[in-house]
């Protein structure tokens, strides 16, 4: 069974281009994020229309219990967690050879209208890069 605590992250999601923030690469002109829960699963349905109008879309989904779980169809990480923190913040780290080279930290706001994912993305030659998405709660729920 599901944590209650998850509830208000679960729902439609859409992008709000003019309030995010992206060190690499270009702001999306849109996008939507849909998360819904499957037993003890969440899963995580993001749709994103790139700068160059190019459409991308990716899912995954995760307990959110903070085990560090095998991702085999993954190309980039070898494992993921996914971990539910004080203050309405659920956090993914990926990592792979056991280094973090991704965390998303989603956090709520407190009436919970809006969601606001911070991607690290840790690069071993370049550094660190965020990019903040700010998402409205879409009127699906």
């Amino acid at each position: 069974m599901m944590d209650q605590r998850l509830e208000p992250f679960l729902g439609t999601w859409i992008l709000d281009p003019d309030q995010s923030q992206y060190e690499q690469g270009a702001a999306p002109l849109g996008g939507s994020l849909r998360i819904v829960a499957k037993d003890e699963e969440i899963g995580f349905f993001m749709k994103t229309v790139e700068a160059d109008g190019e459409t991308l879309e990716a899912n995954f989904s995760a307990i959110a219990d903070g085990v560090d779980r095998p991702m085999p169809q993954n190309p980039f990480a070898d494992t993921m967690s996914l971990t539910l923190e004080p203050g309405q913040v659920l956090t993914s780290e990926a990592k792979r050879g056991g280094l973090t080279i991704m965390t998303a930290r989603r956090a709520l706001n407190e009436s919970g209208t809006e969601l606001t994912i911070s991607q690290t993305v840790h690069l071993l030659d370049a550094g660190s890069f965020t990019n903040e998405a700010v998402y409205l709660r879409g009127l699906i729920h």
